[in-house]
């Protein structure tokens, strides 16, 4: 984003120094190009272990921005600023004039040490305003380092925190038992954290209310405004799913972090928040090639048990026909727990949410299972095939970060029209609809498939050789969702188990194993 006032302030001659370690970085971009403007980060240096400016470093770029964009809020518009679409046939103007650039200074604060760990780059940062602020850096480790980390940061509710912290300890247990029967590591598919606590700034919890709304703490009583705490998490580092290999080295990824998300509903941990973000691969061929993160939105909560057959409708096609328009309701309630007003009636990321939390069902790990559906299917409008082997190489070497000052990488695509609204908080009962409808059966797959926006994206992102690949794909996991499909009355969801999906995967590796290497940009083969 390149932010433009009427008079820009000239450049200072120097960078303003910040109190703990920085570095300047300087580039020169075009008006095109996706700019940050200047933001605060979670960094300190080695002495302070608080939430300060320092330990940032400014990145200056001169960008080339149209002088017409440099007018106050109250100007007059030129018409060739705004795109009345379909309308802008009706009313003949005079195009608009040649713009003249100017160049505007544009600082981007790029962090080199995040609690006391040299850091790299930035992996990710939360694009809304809203919700946890998550933001989440590559970071050298203190003891070796040769070894890199993902250190994140997220303001957490305050009583989700002490769900996640019974999940680590719940882990930690089992991972102790096996190690004493010399059983093998239970955590092979999930990077669970080394090391976590909650910020503090001399002695004091940093929360939302405290640190940032300047609340005391005798106002904080009784007051119903939800509370964050500052979280701190440090992993080891894995690939970030935008830096796939191939489809396969994809699929393998999915089939790895369900074997996570197995061992997790094994012993009575629910993750709840199953999205591209959450699964990650492995950084070289011999590793495990899939693994599932994050626990911030986990609780324990027991396994629910499939629906006895006899009382369910397991047809796919009259199942879904029978509920009146896809207007489908949970199979169970929602429990008190979680109907305060402080806390989200549902957890996760909504383009995977599941029709069932969608609807406000009570979520299971049936849910967490159609998420993983969402994860396959919108990968392929998310992306155009991979990266070369020499940007996968170059990404690798610089631990995953982001470019500074960059804007998309090339291989990334905008979803269809059609897709876009499964991101949109504010439909949640058009997108359960959507989902419950039109991707609840085989007949309502092919209704996507075959639409125009649907058909041209894969066309256009993915080699003709693969298409028969994915289109086999999306059939038999919609056919085993829609087979899975349970109902009694008007209560519907979904329930396929971890054997079934892992089988599906599986097979279909097997059956198109042939173009793995043919397509794979794998840069450590």
């Amino acid at each position: 984003m390149t932010w433009a006032k009427a008079k820009a302030p000239p450049p200072p001659k120097e960078p303003p120094r910040a109190e703990g370690h920085y570095r300047e970085s300087k580039a020169t971009t075009s008006s095109s190009q996706l700019h940050f403007a200047p933001a605060s980060l979670s960094t300190h240096d080695t002495s302070e272990p608080v939430l300060s400016s320092s330990g940032l470093a400014p990145h200056i770029s001169d960008a080339s921005v149209p002088s017409s964009a440099a007018v106050s809020s109250n100007s007059k518009r030129s018409y060739s600023e705004v795109d009345y679409g379909d309308d802008a046939e009706e009313d003949e103007r005079q195009p608009a004039k040649k713009v003249n650039r100017t160049e505007v200074p544009v600082v981007a604060f790029i962090p080199v040490a995040v609690y006391g760990h040299k850091c790299l780059g930035i992996l990710f940062t939360a694009s809304s305003i809203r919700g946890r602020g998550t933001a989440v850096f590559c970071v050298v480790d203190l003891k070796d380092e040769s070894k890199l980390l993902a250190l994140k940061t997220s303001w957490q509710d305050l009583e989700r925190v002490a769900e996640q912290n019974e999940v680590l300890e719940r882990l930690e247990e089992r991972k102790s038992e096996k190690s004493k029967l010399q059983q093998s590591d239970p955590h092979a598919n999930l990077v669970v954290p080394s090391q976590s606590f909650i910020a503090s700034r001399k002695n004091e919890t940093c929360t939302t209310l405290g640190a940032i709304r300047a609340f005391l703490d005798h106002q904080l009583a009784g007051l119903r405004v939800e509370n964050r705490v500052l979280s701190v998490s440090l992993s080891e580092l894995k690939r970030p799913v935008k830096y796939f290999w191939g489809v396969h080295d994809f699929v393998r990824g999915v089939r790895g972090a369900l074997l996570g998300h197995r061992y997790l509903t094994s012993i009575g941990v629910l993750h709840r928040d199953i999205s591209e973000n959450n699964v990650v691969l492995a950084r070289r061929p011999g590793e495990e090639r899939g693994y599932l993160i994050d626990f911030d939105m986990a609780k324990l909560q027991e396994p629910e048990k499939p629906t006895p057959t006899e009382a369910t409708l397991r047809t796919k096609r009259k199942s879904y026909f029978m509920r009146s328009g896809g207007m489908a309701r949970s199979s169970s309630p929602i429990p008190s727990d979680e109907t305060k007003p402080i806390k989200a009636l549902r957890t996760g990321t909504i383009s995977y949410m599941s029709f069932n939390v969608l609807f406000g069902g009570r979520h299971t790990q049936f849910d967490d299972l159609e998420s993983f559906l969402y994860v396959v299917f919108l990968f392929f409008f998310s992306y155009a095939g991979p990266l070369s082997k020499e940007e996968l190489r170059d990404a690798d070497i610089r631990g995953f970060v982001q470019p500074t000052g960059s804007g998309r990488f090339s291989h990334t695509r905008r979803w269809p029209d059609v897709l876009q609204t499964w991101s949109d908080a504010r439909k949640l009962y058009h997108i359960a609809k959507d989902k419950d409808s039109n991707l609840g059966s085989p007949v309502g797959l092919n209704a996507i498939l075959n639409h125009p926006e649907i058909k041209h994206g894969l066309l256009q992102n993915w080699a003709s050789d693969l298409h028969d690949g994915i289109t086999s794909l999306f059939l038999s996991l919609w056919t085993m969702f829609a087979d899975s499909r349970v109902s009694t009355g008007i209560l519907s969801r979904t329930e396929v188990t971890h054997e079934e999906f892992i089988d599906v995967l599986d097979r279909w590796l097997e059956a198109f194993d042939e173009t793995e290497q043919k397509f794979s940009n794998c840069p450590f083969t």
